[in-house]
């Protein structure tokens, strides 16, 4: 393992900005959702994708995702007015992002059991 390498490098930037399109994919599915399973699954496949392009740095890719997922649920959206509507999206979100770790860590899983062989 190089000591000199910047935790920073150029494809960690590069797969940020990839988060920044997954995360806001993942709210416009949390919002226009009619159950919890959609935005679930575009959780964790966007995670899976995350942790499998950067295996050893997906949990910051993960941590990045969740930030930007809580921030652009809650500055740039409406609260539904129903209680339903309240109560499937906080599920939705909170689900999401807690999936989003455990699917970081299961790309990443898999990305570095291929390149074991």
């Amino acid at each position: 393992m190089n000591t000199n390498a910047s935790f920073f490098d150029k494809k960690l930037i590069v797969n940020s900005i990839i988060v920044l399109f997954a995360s806001a994919l993942v709210v416009y599915v949390i919002k226009g959702a009619e159950s919890i399973h959609l935005p679930y699954i575009a959780a964790v496949l966007s995670a899976i994708v995350l942790g499998f392009i950067e295996p050893r740095k997906g949990w910051f890719l993960a941590l990045l995702q969740c930030i930007l997922i809580l921030t652009g649920y809650f500055l740039f959206t409406d609260l539904p007015e129903n209680t339903a509507g309240q109560e499937l999206e906080n599920f939705s979100l909170y689900g999401s992002l807690i999936l989003t770790f455990v699917a970081s860590f299961l790309g990443g899983f898999i990305k570095r059991a291929l390149n074991t062989k």
